[in-house]
């Protein structure tokens, strides 16, 4: 502490200097210092270990972080392995030493590949609730808890959540990457390039179009664009990336199948001049190795560190009083996965050997009172309250425009069924697993075929897998089998889910958190894939 002629004292400790004029600011000065000094011997001292700690309850967390008392925490102080799980994000800062090898470049497409799309949200009639979908750079609508909802008090803060839609995941990587600092304007500088084709908010409006010459339009205008672009004829396509909104499956109808409902979706990925291009999608062919499956958006966009611990800490502290839940509708038609489905419903219901044709609602008058009407139905009629099994009907709730219903069920189960949806993969898969919940899965296209950049390897580390035709030949009681699994290998899943979180969140766009989340994984794979020497 250091005397100045101006009557004022200047602190200066670890090269941070605090100045303070004379009167009552030598006081709050003195403690300031005093404070900073005390923690910093903590940490000389291994006192406090910010990376472990212990997490204090959300509400405490949100006010800590008001104060500007957490700075990041990283990690989960219940890991099995003791380490820290989630990685930072490097702080490039646009630096030319720091963005080496890492730039990106960004194609300059005409506005009707992009920006017209969004502005014509209102003009689809395919796609009824489009603009509401799309707003907030794609994150849609905020989630409307009503204060007398307990819920209100989990899902903090209120401005992370969103009613996010399944398809919206072009916007949302492309409004992240406008803020990536390593973007360049010279392709022939970049490590690789992005086409901002939002090829979803194109199809879904036009998916049930008898003509395929409409369906496929843009997607040709697209090619002819790029084909007229000297950046693009030098590279022949390779290192080059392009978003999917939708399943690949909806883009590989060949391309010379005319004829009016023969073929389904378009023939974007079916174009020879994209084959070099590698797709990001939510759920990818994984026999192409030029496709690779990332997240399904969730309704979690955390703006902060700080949010993204909490809601950790929630799902860590999360009361499960049920063993296991299932979200979604009922099928009936001859739609794939039917007899998994209805299987899985009806040993959830407890129905026992109901006529399988019967719709789910006339099959038990016992859950078709006010619960059923509210879309839940339970199996507590059981003397043992540990076969506890719920059921989120999406037919009934409406799921999309309601998600705080899943999330609420999964927040409440230890167990998630996943069956497959229209597809292997399903959005349901991730919200469940960013709610602390174990996914059960019934085929190995679900996960772990896909996900391969953001989910680890071993699938029993955080899923229990179940043989699906058991299940649908009535072999398999799964009730019966979920309780069987030790204690400790359910907590051992829970840590696991818990530590990676991050690994399939996206953050809300214009945020700066220091902990990665599933856009950082997926960059750092993609830079990995073009450049042999670039670590993760």
């Amino acid at each position: 502490m250091t005397a100045t002629p101006s009557s004022s004292i200047v602190w200066v400790f670890n090269s941070q200097v605090l100045h303070c004029s004379t009167t009552p600011a030598l006081v709050i000065c003195f403690f300031v210092a005093l404070y900073t000094t005390l923690v910093n011997v903590e940490h000389l001292l291994g006192l406090r270990d910010v990376q472990t700690a212990t997490l204090p309850p959300t509400s405490s967390l949100q006010s800590q972080a008001a104060g500007g008392i957490i700075r990041v925490f990283l990690g989960n102080a219940s890991s099995t392995n003791g380490t820290v799980e989630e990685e930072r994000r490097p702080d490039h800062r646009g630096s030319r030493a720091a963005c080496a090898g890492r730039q990106i470049y960004v194609y300059k497409l005409p506005p009707q590949f992009n920006q017209k799309l969004i502005e014509s949200c209102g003009s689809q009639p395919g796609w009824r609730n489009m603009c509401y979908d799309l707003s907030n750079q794609g994150l849609g609508a905020q989630f409307d808890v009503p204060e007398s909802d307990p819920l209100a008090n989990v899902l903090l803060p209120r401005t992370a959540w969103f009613k996010t839609n399944q398809f919206s995941l072009e916007l949302l990587f492309h409004e992240r990457l406008k803020a990536y600092p390593c973007l360049t304007d010279d392709p022939e500088q970049a490590a690789m390039s992005y086409i901002p084709f939002y090829s979803a908010l194109d199809l879904t409006p036009k998916l049930f179009e008898n003509s395929v010459a409409v369906r496929d339009q843009l997607s040709e205008r697209l090619v002819g664009w790029l084909q007229s672009n000297r950046h693009w004829e030098t590279s022949g396509g390779k290192k080059h990336i392009m978003v999917l909104g939708r399943i690949v499956w909806d883009y590989v109808r060949p391309v010379n199948a005319f004829k009016p409902g023969a073929a389904w979706g378009n023939a974007l990925l079916s174009f020879p001049e994209l084959w070099n291009v590698t797709k990001l999608s939510i759920e990818r062919n994984p026999w192409d190795s030029e496709q690779m499956a990332i997240p399904y958006p969730t309704s979690f966009h955390p703006a902060s560190d700080v949010e993204m611990v909490a809601w950790q800490s929630t799902i860590r502290n999360a009361k499960r009083n049920k063993l296991v839940v299932f979200v979604g509708s009922p099928r009936y038609n001859k739609v794939g996965g039917t007899d998994l489905r209805r299987e899985l419903m009806r040993q959830c219901s407890g129905a026992g050997n109901a006529d399988a044709t019967t719709p789910w609602s006339d099959r038990d008058n016992n859950t078709t009172t006010a619960a059923a009407a509210a879309g839940i139905a339970n199996s507590n009629r059981t003397k043992d309250p540990s076969r506890s099994c719920t059921m989120v009907l999406c037919n009934v709730v409406g799921c999309a425009r309601n998600p705080q219903a899943p999330i609420r069920a999964f927040l409440e189960a230890v167990f998630c069924l996943q069956p497959p949806g229209d597809s292997a993969t399903r959005k349901s898969f991730f919200d469940c697993l960013i709610a602390g919940g174990i996914p059960v899965l019934f085929d190995n296209m679900s996960a772990a075929q896909q996900y391969q950049w953001h989910l680890p390897g071993n699938t029993s580390s955080y899923a229990i897998t179940f043989n699906r035709k058991q299940v649908v030949y009535g072999e398999l009681d799964i009730v019966k089998r979920l309780l069987e699994i030790p204690h400790e290998v359910i907590t051992s899943m829970q840590a696991t889910i818990t530590d990676m979180v991050s690994h399939f969140v996206y953050q809300k766009p214009g945020s700066k958190l220091a902990i990665k989340d599933a856009f950082d994984y997926t960059i750092d794979h993609l830079l990995q894939k073009f450049d042999a020497h670039v670590t993760i």
